[in-house]
This record gives C-alpha cells, sequence and structure tokens, in this order.
C-alpha cells in the first residue's frame, strides 16, 4: 500500500512516463494505433444504438445455475467487459429487502446522522458532477442475506471463472471462493437532477502507470502489442499496491457490480458503461501524448476515481451508454477496468435504489483485506476501503455474527475455508 505524498507522486508520474515511452518503439505511433482500433469499437456501438440494438449481454440466472451458457455470450461478455444477469433472486424478495434497508435508515434517524458527518467521503470531490445519493450503510440485514446467498455465489464463481487465474499451477486466485467486499447502498429519489456521477474507474487512478505490478498488467499495451493485451488475464492482478486513501478500493474484484432493489433504465438517474473490456489501452496511452503536461495523466489524481474527461478523452466517451431496464433482483456486472458513470438526471418518479456488490475472489490480497474488514463488522463500523463515519456502530437491527451462516463466516474471513 502506497502512502500519500503529492509531491513524490508527482516526479514518480514523470520519471514513469519517460520509462513506459520508452516500451515502444514509438509511443505516438503505437498511440495512433490503438487509437484505429478503439474507433473501431467505439462506431460500433454507436451503430447498435441508432438501430436499438442490444449492446451489454443478458444472461437469465437460470441458464449459469444449469451451466448452459453458450461461447458465443461468453466471448461477448469478454469482449463489451459488462453484463446484465436477470432474476438472480425472486422479485418479491428483493422488494422486502428494500423496505427493510427504509426502515432500517428511518428507524436508526440515519439522515440526522448523515448531516453531521457528510464532508467525511470526499473521493468523488474531484470529479465534475458530486456524489449520487450513496448512504454509507454495510450491515444491514438485506445486504448481508445478499452476499452470503447461495445464488449470488452461483453468480460470482461464473464471473470468476471468465478469468485465466491459473499459471503453470499456481492459482491467482480461487474462482470458487469468494470473500465479501462489503459496500454500501444507493437510493436516488424520482426528479433529482443534482446528483449524477462523472466518467470514471475506480480501484486505483495514477497507479495504473507507476505501481510496478499495474505495468507488468498493461505491459503490452505499452509495448506495441496491444492486440494481445488480455484484459481478463489475472497475472499480477493481486499485487497491485493501492495509495492509501479512504474510499479507494484495496482488494482484486474479478467484477464490480450492484443488484437492483427497484426498477430502473435509460433516464431514471442509473448506471452507464462504456462497454469495451479493452478501454484501458486507449485512456494508458492517451496520457503518455505530448499534449499532456509531463507531471500529469489526463487529469487523473491520486486517492481519487480515475477521471475521464472530454479535454482529452472524447473518443471514449462517445460510447458511454445506459444500462438496460433492470428489475428488483437483477444484477449489473462490469471488468474493474470499464468506465463507468450515473446518469446526471433522474427523469422518472419512483427511487432508483440498488444494492452494491462485487465478487471478491479468494487470494491473499483480499483475505488480508477480509481480515481487517472483519474487525469492523464486529463493531459495527465502516469498511476499512470507506471513510470511517461509523454510522451504525448503535443502529438498532444492524446484522451481528449470529446472522451469519457457515458461508457468511467464510466471506468474512472468519472461519477458514475448508
Amino acid at each position: 500500500m502506497q502512502t500519500f505524498d503529492p509531491v513524490q507522486i508527482e516526479q514518480d508520474i514523470i520519471k514513469q512516463k519517460t520509462k513506459l515511452r520508452k516500451l515502444s518503439h514509438n509511443y505516438k505511433i503505437n498511440f495512433n494505433n490503438i487509437e484505429k482500433k478503439f474507433l473501431i469499437d467505439v462506431e460500433e456501438v454507436e451503430k447498435l444504438t441508432t438501430q436499438n440494438k442490444k449492446i451489454i449481454p443478458e444472461i437469465d440466472y437460470a441458464n449459469i445455475k444449469n451451466k448452459s451458457i453458450n461461447d458465443g455470450i461468453i466471448a461477448l461478455v469478454k469482449k463489451r467487459g459488462c453484463v446484465v444477469i436477470r432474476n438472480v433472486f425472486e422479485r418479491e424478495k428483493v422488494i422486502e429487502w428494500n423496505y427493510e434497508i427504509e426502515r432500517y435508515i428511518d428507524e436508526n434517524n440515519y439522515y440526522e446522522d448523515q448531516k453531521e458527518k457528510a464532508n467525511l467521503d470526499q473521493y468523488f470531490s474531484d470529479l465534475k458532477s458530486g456524489k449520487p445519493q450513496i448512504f454509507g450503510l454495510y450491515w444491514s440485514k438485506p445486504q448481508i442475506e445478499a452476499r452470503q446467498s447461495e445464488n449470488m455465489g452461483i453468480v460470482k464463481f461464473w464471473l470468476n471463472n471468465l478469468w485465466t487465474h491459473e499459471f503453470s499451477n499456481t492459482k491467482i486466485f480461487d474462482p470458487d471462493k469468494e470473500l465479501v467486499y462489503a459496500d454500501r447502498v444507493r437510493r436516488r429519489e424520482g426528479g433529482d437532477a443534482s446528483l449524477g456521477l462523472s466518467p470514471h474507474c475506480d480501484a486505483s487512478s495514477v497507479e495504473r502507470w507507476i505501481d510496478n505490478a499495474f505495468q507488468k498488467i498493461y505491459e503490452p499495451i505499452f509495448s506495441d502489442q496491444f492486440e494481445k493485451y488480455d484484459p481478463f488475464n489475472a497475472l499480477f492482478r493481486d499485487q497491485t499496491q493501492e495509495i492509501e486513501s479512504a474510499a479507494v478500493s484495496h482488494v482484486f474484484r474479478t467484477f464490480q457490480g450492484w443488484m437492483a432493489l427497484t426498477a430502473q433504465g435509460p433516464s431514471d438517474g442509473t448506471l452507464q458503461l462504456v462497454p469495451i473490456a479493452k478501454s484501458m489501452t486507449y485512456l494508458l496511452t492517451r496520457a503518455l501524448l505530448d499534449d499532456v503536461p509531463e507531471n500529469s495523466l489526463c487529469g487523473s489524481m491520486p486517492g481519487r476515481a480515475l477521471s475521464i474527461n472530454p479535454e482529452y478523452h472524447s473518443l471514449l466517451l462517445r460510447a458511454l451508454i445506459s444500462i438496460p431496464k433492470v428489475h428488483p433482483g437483477d444484477t449489473v456486472w462490469w471488468h474493474p477496468d470499464i468506465v463507468h458513470a450515473v446518469e446526471d438526471k433522474h427523469h422518472g418518479t419512483n427511487y432508483s435504489n440498488v444494492m452494491y456488490v462485487g465478487s471478491t475472489p479468494y487470494c491473499q490480497k483480499n483475505l488480508d483485506y477480509a481480515k481487517k474488514q472483519s474487525v469492523k463488522f464486529l463493531e459495527g463500523k465502516s469498511p476499512p476501503d470507506f471513510a470511517a463515519e461509523d454510522y451504525e456502530v448503535n443502529y438498532i437491527g444492524r446484522a451481528t455474527i449470529d446472522n451469519l451462516t457457515s458461508l457468511g463466516r467464510k466471506q468474512m474471513a472468519l472461519e477458514n475455508w475448508d
């Protein structure tokens, strides 16, 4: 885990940009080649959008459970870097969870607490739009039930297995064992026009250029071999060192994701994605061009989300699309390198609610975090990756260790996996 020294980081950026340019025979030509290939993918998304055709793959949970997913769908998920998995939970159950979370919020006077602690979470403060209606709640019973459910486990194991995770008999992670990454909930009111989220990538920003493990992950991109770059190759993904900062993920997630607690879709203030799994090829090499200040990475700041902006990334932003309509119990998943955003305006009338659920496979990096997280869980405090708002310490109805199943305890590193 890197310490946050702005002066040192700026010096590292200058040094590493010089190093990364030298990996290519000509970094400008390398970018031009990547841009031409990337343009094809962008224009494909634009064409499909114009034709009102599906872009993001959609799979029914039953097909995953029955192992009846064909190779074409798998190839499309890997190309797009995202997928909607429908009917993971019965709608009636999820509607019940949504109401239970609402009661949990109201009965514990969350809104009053939030007024006092609103300045603690600064993660998205440098983005153009402010943060959406994210609630710093991690330990409600519905969240625990969803995380430790068999259905969610089946989905995550399938997602994990999309990755190449074993090399020379060495496993980077175990795809069939899961460690929970406790995250929050979003509850966005209909008509809200003030709370969107600008395009970004999570789980590191400048580290993608200056961290040694990230450099190894992305080496084909910088060394004129971008066609060989595989976003689903897990080698070195468990060795990255993120800058120490509240709300920066320090785990390796094969997919970020959320479960819909309410129906929502385009124009409902919901998720947007750039459905191109190899977007990082464009983002990384764009920062090496001469029009970017030598001490800058296209505006990305340490300890914040990786910023995507029109000044440098206008081509990529042409492919930003809203997710299709989803219903309670449907889930949406995206690769950790996928650019995503939240629509600035919620034009609908109902709440647009989600429960964040990442897929965090068993490996040493994730286990180290899970052990720290388990201490916070037992105390009812915010997890280590998030601002120490600690709303739930004295909350009525908070989940405790007694609410965990055997699987739940294993996921929380409170019981060993066999």
